[in-house]
């Protein structure tokens, strides 16, 4: 009986696992067709669940007991309300026929799998099923089947202390599962957040140089269409600094990288911070003209808008903004930054709070 449990208990451990890192762990597994997913998590819970029947543990002739109701409370965690319902049907059905006759103890204890499936799927869709409120759907699951054990062994010889031994062998294969997911869970929070810090700006929350260089090169790896590289600076932001002080300019660094990403993203673009006061913006799918056209809306934007710092004062700052176009001032991540440089010093030079498009000298 000890080995049959712990078989269980093994196969519960690879579900649950398999299960996590394809469906939950999106980050480092970009497993395809995402609304398919729990319907995926339900056939493959549904499959959990018969090999667990199949190295159950006998109670009697025709009475086994093994972790299949664990299998549907987990697969709703990660499935959400139809992945149990799924899994609820498909273990019910085995049940029912997995022996050459249909049985009532097999028509029963396949009827509890299904119901079990139907009823955590039905609530899970007003309350979805979470890891802190899972052990409530255990509880219901394992009473009900307890319940049924109880009565498929009444006036028989199999000894009640077996239904002592299912619920025991239940709570500790969830509860070990559970644990594990939640360490498991938060592990990967960790990392994902330390892999985040290396790629963010620490002072505007913006992506940096690191991620402008993947970005970057991925436009120019995947797609043929042209990209505007934009760079942004801000105009005399030394004499800011001197006069307010750096906390003010931190303030409006943050203030302006803010500002950046919300006229960015409804062009569905990237801002980065390079350093310093200077800004990039990338836009996908962008011709030279598309380009300008942002660059110019950021540079008036900005002018027009004085920036509210501490002690209730407002600065009032311009930028001088550069563009490039791939491919036709570069075709790598180089030439293209060096080019929108080129043209910001260039704006600049000829007065500073304008916006100048790099012409190719070799044009």
């Amino acid at each position: 009986m000890l080995f049959d449990l712990l078989l269980n208990f093994c196969i519960l451990f690879t579900f649950a696992v398999l299960s996590y890192w394809p469906f939950q762990d999106t980050v480092r597994a970009n497993f395809p067709f995402l609304k398919a997913h729990p319907y995926i998590i339900g056939i493959m819970s549904g499959l959990a669940g018969f090999i667990l029947m199949e190295t159950s543990v006998n109670l009697s002739d025709t009475i086994i007991v093994d972790s299949r109701h664990v299998v549907i409370v987990i697969s709703a965690i990660f499935g959400g309300p139809i992945a149990p319902i799924i899994s609820g049907v498909i273990i019910g059905l085995a049940r029912i026929f997995m022996t050459d006759t249909v049985t009532t103890t097999g028509l029963l204890g396949g009827l509890n799998v299904i119901v079990l499936g139907a009823v955590i799927g039905g609530f899970s869709f007003k309350y979805p099923m979470t890891f802190k409120n899972a052990p409530r759907y255990f509880y219901y699951a394992t009473t009900q089947t307890a319940v049924l054990i109880a009565i498929l062994i009444y006036q028989s010889t199999t000894n009640y202390f077996h239904i002592v031994y299912f619920i025991l062998f239940s709570t500790f294969s969830f509860f070990t599962v559970l644990f594990i997911l939640i360490e498991l869970n938060e592990h990967f929070k960790k990392i994902r957040h330390t892999e985040l810090l290396a790629e963010t700006d620490y002072l505007t929350g913006l992506y940096n140089n690191r991620k402008f260089e993947q970005l970057t090169h991925s436009y120019i790896t995947d797609s043929t269409k042209p990209f505007s590289m934009i760079s942004i600076d801000i105009d005399h932001f030394k004499k800011v600094n001197d006069l307010y002080g750096h906390p003010i300019g931190d303030e409006i660094l943050k203030e302006l990288g803010s500002r950046l990403k919300n006229l960015v993203s409804s062009c569905e673009g990237y801002v980065t911070r390079n350093g310093g006061e200077q800004f990039v913006v990338l836009m996908p799918n962008s011709p030279p003209a598309m380009g300008l056209d942002l660059g110019e809306r950021i540079r008036s934007s900005i002018a027009r808008s004085p920036f509210p710092v501490s002690d209730n004062q407002q600065v009032t700052i311009t930028v001088s903004v550069g563009v490039s176009s791939y491919p036709d001032n570069g075709m790598t991540i180089q030439e293209l930054y060096s080019a929108a440089d080129a043209a910001m010093y260039e704006a600049k030079a000829m007065g500073r709070n304008r916006v100048i498009h790099y012409t190719n000298k070799k044009a």
